[in-house]
């Protein structure tokens, strides 16, 4: 399917099978044997979740007297909410550099300095540095992902 077709609910979907995609490795395999020293607990994920125009305030999260309530765009972790953290407000002043398109993203995990016009210098990201610290307990350390033209224009 060209991408120039895609709906945002072809796109939510895509978002969804994608989220699962981390939870697959608790499903064993046959003969598959465990890592050495592994827990029997599921193992523990990293998803982190960028959208350049940000959600509506609504859809997001929200802290009531019942706890964490969770909007439209995370409510396929209800399940799993207990164990969630949800981060927000989160000011990056480097990223009010430069042009918007390579300063908003371009520092976003790692919080390297950008310099001059945008230009992206980035160091190792927090999750790759948890890749490089955890990942030996899984078969696959980190997956990234992205959704997006291999030649994006704006």
């Amino acid at each position: 399917m060209s991408l120039r077709f895609w709906t945002r609910r072809n796109f939510l979907r895509g978002v969804g099978v994608s989220m699962a995609l981390p939870w697959m490795e608790s499903v064993r395999a046959f003969a598959d044997d465990a890592p050495a020293g592994a827990n029997d607990g599921p193992p523990k994920r990293l998803a982190v979740l960028f959208s350049g125009n940000g959600y509506h305030r609504e859809w997001w999260a929200q802290q009531t007297d019942q706890g964490l309530e969770l909007g439209k765009v995370l409510q396929p972790l209800e399940p799993v909410k207990n164990s969630t953290v949800v981060v927000k407000g989160l000011f990056n002043a480097e990223a009010l550099k430069g042009n918007i398109h390579s300063s908003q993203t371009g520092n976003l995990l790692s919080g390297a300095p950008l310099a001059s016009g945008g230009e992206i210098r980035s160091g190792t990201s927090f999750d790759q540095l948890l890749a490089q610290r955890l990942g030996h307990w899984t078969k696959v350390p980190s997956l990234v992902l992205g959704c997006e033209k291999a030649n994006p224009s704006v």
